[in-house]
């Protein structure tokens, strides 16, 4: 479940012989992935037993050895927010190591993966004029597995913390350590390996300050081209420069319009020279850096940064209130100063010997957040103070049969409020050898899986509802009476106790044509987001299921048998006022999701 992304773009007019095909790979699960063939894991097995202190020192001589950093680097020391291996207990050892060893096995099938394309290119005959482009990572190592490491990734993404031993003891109900990396978790790794695969920087993902946080390695191939195998390149690049570079190399104009739809230009600027130069001059001479206020500005080798006091995988409560609108004041953040030439790995803060430097660089970041829409600073988490996400005003959504995948971020926003969910079924009636198959029977809309999700089914005649709290508590509810024959109308509604509050609970009930069938409480409902990656579907249930049990699994029919005419989801609107919301938000999420 790893994010990737391979293009593969034949120039249409590479008939010229001096122009390249293209293939552009990305990855971008810089953290332990969610599955991972067992025979690459075990491949690993003993090999991270020393602990992320010593992996990293080991990763660090290795680079120099290879000459991928400088000799003069220096090893920037290890932040108190990361625990010493040594004072890490032995069984939570085992934990992390296990960690480790399913993300180099991912890491390692990953470059296989590449490689075979790279050879079906070649048996093609293609190779010789085949511009690759390989970047491992997005925004480098991430940390968001908070100290322990979680068998759920997006439990960190809903704030809601997870103690060592409450991951020791999910883990264990999900199988043991043998299941880490396979289909029954999400996992991610502890943040002190991200620190450890970030060697030499300081910090990782969403440390947009420092250059753990926004740094990648890149591989370029282009062998009709570049005669330099095996090169290193040392001038400044960004992301931004990839397509620039790519134009350039195929001889295109950057394009000003798209289907009649006028382009702002490019923020990038092409390193094509750097393909026959190592020592061509860097063409991308300054950029700014933002994520979730984490900022930087770089400029002609120096890098200006301030990150502010907060923790990457904090995201409770009490840590978000000192952000709060009129609380943080950015200007008020410690400004950190480096000059990359000299210093590859950012380990000499310098800030107190330039102050003009800092004032220069305080200045052209602010220019560049407002010419490039980064202001207002933390804006994109907003939603955590209270203010909308996204347009509260639609209330009601409306599926047909055979609507599938519709992305997590997409669902209906259910979250924290009362809603229903309703559907106009018709029911065949049994059928078969002496009417022994039952008729209505499957799933009429699911979101999500076991891990984090909600599933609407029929299961042995009865209507059903099914809520996983992120694989830690599974709800459900199950009519008294069987779903009749005909037309039927089903619903379920979810009553919440504190509109408004994140993870609050609430009421479910099932009716069938409108008499109600059922009725039972969830104690805490997700708060922002049941998953990453699986998606609601209309009539079956894509991917790792919401009921993880033989009958929903195995017996259910793949395909809902029966007829869906509509599913409708009619959301309560959201009365409350943002400073309710604010309010609600800090005096409560923390007792309503903790246990």
């Amino acid at each position: 479940m790893a994010e990737h992304s391979i293009t593969w773009i034949r120039n249409q007019k590479a008939q010229a012989p001096d122009k390249p095909f293209f293939l552009y790979f990305s990855t971008g699960a810089t953290h332990a992935p969610h599955q991972v063939p067992k025979e690459w894991s075990d491949k690993y097995k003993g090999k991270f037993d020393q602990g992320w202190d010593k992996v990293r020192e080991e990763t660090f001589a290795r680079q120099k050895q290879l000459s991928v950093i400088p000799a003069s680097a220096k090893l920037t020391p290890r932040d108190p927010a990361f625990p010493a291996w040594d004072s890490v207990p032995a069984e939570l050892k085992k934990l992390y190591a296990r960690q480790m060893e399913v993300y180099a096995g991912y890491q390692e099938n990953t470059d296989h993966a590449v490689g075979r394309v790279v050879k079906a290119i070649e048996e093609m005959g293609l190779a010789d004029n085949t511009l690759i482009i390989y970047i491992f990572g997005v925004n480098c190592a991430s940390m968001e597995g908070t100290e322990t490491g979680t068998f759920n990734e997006i439990t960190t993404e809903n704030g809601i913390p997870l103690t060592a031993e409450q991951q020791l003891k999910a883990i264990k109900a999900y199988g043991g350590l043998d299941k880490w990396g396979g289909p029954d978790v999400a996992p991610h790794y502890a943040a002190a390996w991200a620190w450890a695969g970030n060697t030499p920087f300081k910090w990782g993902k969403q440390v947009a300050s420092h250059l753990g946080g926004i740094r990648n390695a890149m591989v370029i191939s282009w062998p009709k081209r570049i005669k330099d195998k095996g090169g290193l390149r040392s001038q400044f690049t960004h992301c931004t420069d990839i397509a620039p570079t790519i134009l350039e190399a195929a001889g295109l104009p950057e394009p000003k319009e798209v289907n009649g739809v006028a382009q702002m230009p490019m923020h990038g600027v092409s390193f094509l020279s750097t393909f026959d130069d190592a020592n061509a001059p860097s063409q991308h001479t300054q950029q700014y850096f933002e994520i979730l206020g984490n900022r930087a500005m770089y400029k002609d080798g120096w890098l200006a940064c301030w990150r502010p006091d907060r923790i990457p995988w904090k995201l409770d409560p009490e840590t978000m209130a000192r952000f709060a609108p009129g609380k943080w004041n950015p200007d008020n953040d410690t400004c950190e100063l480096y000059n990359l030439d000299e210093d590859f790995s950012q380990a000499d803060d310098v800030a107190a010997k330039y102050p003009d430097k800092v004032r220069e660089l305080t200045a052209l970041f602010w220019a560049e957040a407002e010419k490039y829409q980064v202001l207002p600073l933390l804006g994109e988490i907003a939603f955590v103070w209270g203010f909308p996400k996204h347009s509260t005003e639609q209330t009601k959504f409306t599926y047909y049969n055979g609507t599938e995948n519709i992305a997590a971020g997409m669902i209906p926003p259910i979250y924290k409020r009362s809603y229903s969910i309703s559907a106009d079924l018709y029911n065949p009636g049994r059928s078969g050898f002496l009417g022994l198959r039952r008729g209505l029977a499957g799933v009429i809309v699911a979101e999500g899986s076991f891990l984090g999700g909600f599933s609407l089914y029929v299961e042995g005649g009865r209507l059903k509802y099914t809520y996983s709290f992120l694989g830690l508590k599974l709800d459900t509810i199950t009519s008294r009476d069987d779903v009749p024959k005909g037309k039927v109308s089903v619903r379920y509604e979810f009553t919440a106790d504190k509109p408004g509050e994140f993870g609050t609970g609430g009421t479910s009930r099932l009716f069938i044509n409108g008499k109600q069938e059922a009725e039972g409480r969830i104690e805490h409902t997700v708060p922002l987001r049941f998953t990453a990656y699986a998606g609601m579907d209309i009539g079956t249930d894509n991917g790792l299921p919401v009921v993880p049990t033989f009958r929903y699994t195995k017996l259910l029919p793949k395909v809902f048998r029966g007829r869906i005419e509509k599913v409708e989801f009619d959301l309560n609107p959201a009365k409350l006022s943002t400073e309710d919301l604010q309010r609600m938000y800090f005096e409560r999420l923390a007792s309503a999701v903790r246990n």
